[in-house]
Formats: structure tokens, sequence, C-alpha cells
């Protein structure tokens, strides 16, 4: 009988011990609009980082919006925000048909947009998608 208990019991407690915790940050999606010099970006990418630190959402923007919803959204909290346009869009060309048009992008937005950004925002919590627009100059 005791045999019996144990056997039952066994898989239960596996079950329990196996099952981990879910450490993954509380999100939501957010979406928005982009604007540079009062007009849509036709193409380009935003990303949210973390601050201090954290996991990095990030999405395209397809004229002139967005939409972050990969894996639940954007971790709740502060983020400095990096937004990207390079010339020529996403267009792929071979290196034998054009080379000279395979020279690095041509960055649209000031970098005081991307790498040396100043955009904050703050991710709350709550029910539905977060909207969260930028116009920058």
């Amino acid at each position: 009988m005791r045999g019996l208990r144990f056997i039952l019991i066994l898989p239960v407690c596996f079950l329990l011990g196996c099952t981990g915790s879910d450490d993954a940050p509380a999100r939501r999606i957010v979406t928005g609009n982009v604007l540079f010099q009062n007009q849509p970006i036709k193409n380009g990418t935003i990303r949210f980082i973390p601050q201090p630190s954290g996991p990095v959402a990030s999405a395209r923007i397809a004229d002139g919006s967005y939409r972050v919803e990969n894996k639940g959204g954007v971790p709740l909290g502060e983020h400095r925000i990096e937004i990207r346009s390079a010339a020529g869009g996403t267009e792929l060309v071979e290196a034998e048909v054009m080379p000279e048009k395979n020279a690095a992008p041509v960055t649209v937005i000031p970098q005081k947009y991307n790498d040396n950004s100043n955009l904050n925002a703050v991710v709350e919590s709550g029910d539905g998608a977060m909207q969260l627009d930028f116009t920058l100059d």
C-alpha cells in the first residue's frame, strides 16, 4: 500500500518541481505613429530599451505606424526609445547587379533619435494596447 501511494504522489511532485517559475517581465502591446519633419516615416524601426536594463522590444515602422506585440509587447516600465530609418528602405539589391547600391545605407533620422537618443517613454500596465506617438524634428 505504501508503494502505491509513493507511485501516485511521485508524478505530482515531479510536475510541481519541474514547472519552473515565470520570471518573464509583464508586458503590454504598444502601438503608435512616428512623424519626422511632420511626415510619416515611410519605413524604419523603433526600439524600446528598458532602463536600466531588461529585454529590448522592437517593431517595424511602415507608413508612419508601428505595433509592438511580439512576446506580448513591451516590458512595463521606463524605456529609452531609438528610432531608425534609412534612405532606400528595405530594398535588397544584388552586389553583382548594382554594386553602387550596396554601400552603407544613408540614415534619414538624426542620431539624436537613435544612437544618442534622449527620447523616453513609460509603458504602464492596463487593458488593451497603449498608444505612444512620436513627432521628431
